[in-house]
């Protein structure tokens, strides 16, 4: 029995099989090039979604008056002080005198020692207990190095509020404390339970001319206008000016200006623009390649645009209700520019309403661009009810696929089985008609 394709006949079995399953293979092909299709799109849907899901953030954070409701504060001597304002500052300019500083409280003790890491001080038992301000924590002293007691103080885990080291001067070596915060509210008072080994005294100087160092000393002084003394202690002082915080350097006098931040509110707007511009420019790239001719990507671009240009109503006394009317316009390619002095002259006339245009939690625009962008982005939304689709279409495909691929394995196996019988039959055929030829040719009379 011949086995091998071709064998019998030497009819070329396998090369017949293939032609014919291309043929064959033509409704499997046009499956696969649609499911290649509908992959692409979903893909494409999920760059979308991602640009959907960045575009909605962006207008997020710029939905906040206060993004928009920026002052800047300068100080006319950065070595005297320096400021920063917020969203609650006003316009303004004050003259501030500092008189002094807030200072840390130091001691030093009086009493010397001759090594810092051999001699022990004080006996078992002997505590230290140091009060920063209205808090205290106690470390055990007694029969330790100095080493060992700036240790214990800067590891105790109640410390309150104070630093220890150790210095080696002409006499010898000493223990110094330093308070970590500034002002009489870190003023420090060291006490014990035996024996006061250090002798601390305070490092701070009279300041206020009282007649000695106290703990008001410490905090420090200016005035606001040539009029109001005013007393903080420490440096960083943000309850004095609405919405400004003041860093004091140095004794000295300079003026403090608050502005309108403009140029910060700009970048606040063109983070608008640029946000709306990229997502612009991955409508187009995917409208032009895999979601040609889509009608959900078609309706999407629509749906912005149009909520782009739709009038901003409802805020109530409001100079602008277009982003047109402060600067910003769509070009011939769909995005946005900004014309800055447009902008600017928009700010000057009445900058609360280009906030408003922007940021109001009901009808301005960054508010309302990203509820939209959440709205497409939200389970069955239409990008999801749309993905969803795709998704479906390609599950009902690869059905088809395994369907079409069982039928080619059946009918190629035919095939084979029909022509492989046709080899053996030629074969035989040619065997019988070889033995006849040779016993014709045996015959009398047959040249």
């Amino acid at each position: 029995m011949i086995s091998s394709p071709g064998v019998g006949s030497g009819l070329d079995v396998n090369s017949i099989v293939e032609q014919l399953m291309v043929l064959e293979r033509r409704p499997l092909d046009r499956l696969e090039e649609k499911k290649a299709t509908y992959e692409a799109q979903i893909s494409a849907y999920g760059t979308l979604t991602s640009a959907l899901s960045t575009f909605k953030d962006a207008m997020d954070a710029l939905n906040d008056l206060a993004d928009f409701k920026k002052f800047s504060a300068e100080s006319s001597d950065d070595t005297v002080f320096t400021a920063t304002a917020n969203e609650l500052a006003a316009s303004g300019s004050y003259d501030l005198t500092i008189d002094r500083i807030a200072e840390q409280h130091k001691m030093a003790a009086g009493n010397v020692f001759a090594d810092s890491d051999t001699t022990t001080i004080g006996t078992a038992g002997d505590t230290m207990t140091i009060q920063v301000g209205a808090d205290s924590f106690t470390v055990d002293i007694g029969g330790k190095t100095l080493d060992q007691i700036r240790d214990a103080i800067n590891n105790a885990t109640d410390n309150t509020g104070v630093g220890a080291t150790v210095i080696n001067d002409s006499t010898g070596y000493r223990l110094i404390l330093s308070a970590d915060e500034t002002g009489s509210d870190n003023f420090l008072q060291v006490s014990y339970s035996g024996t006061d080994p250090f002798a601390l005294y305070d490092l701070n100087q009279d300041r206020d001319s009282s007649g000695g160092f106290t703990a008001a000393d410490l905090d420090a002084v200016f005035t606001f206008e040539n009029s109001f003394q005013i007393t903080r202690s420490s440096n960083l002082v943000d309850d004095v000016i609405s919405g400004v915080t003041l860093e004091l350097k140095a004794a000295g006098n300079a003026r403090l200006n608050i502005e309108r931040d403009k140029e910060g509110v700009k970048e606040t707007v063109q983070g608008f623009i640029d946000a709306y511009n990229e997502l612009q420019d991955t409508l187009d790239s995917l409208g032009n390649g895999d979601l040609y001719g889509d009608s959900t990507l078609r309706t999407i671009e629509s749906q912005i645009r149009s909520m782009l240009n739709t009038e901003a109503t409802g805020l109530a006394g409001n100079s602008f209700t277009f982003l047109s009317e402060v600067g910003i316009t769509t070009g011939e390619d769909g995005k946005l520019s900004l014309d800055g002095t447009t902008f600017d002259d928009a700010l000057d006339y009445d900058y609360d309403s280009v906030a408003q245009l922007f940021a109001n939690n009901d009808q301005g625009y960054a508010y309302r661009l990203e509820g939209l962008a959440r709205d497409l982005l939200a389970t069955d939304g239409l990008v999801d009810s749309r993905e969803s689709g795709l998704n479906s279409r390609v599950d009902y495909l690869d059905l088809q696929i395994q369907s079409q691929e069982n039928r080619l394995a059946i009918v190629e196996q035919r095939y084979r089985d029909q022509f492989t019988a046709l080899d053996v039959m030629l074969g035989q055929m040619s065997s019988t008609s070889a033995y006849l030829a040779q016993q014709l040719a045996t015959l009398p009379g047959v040249a």
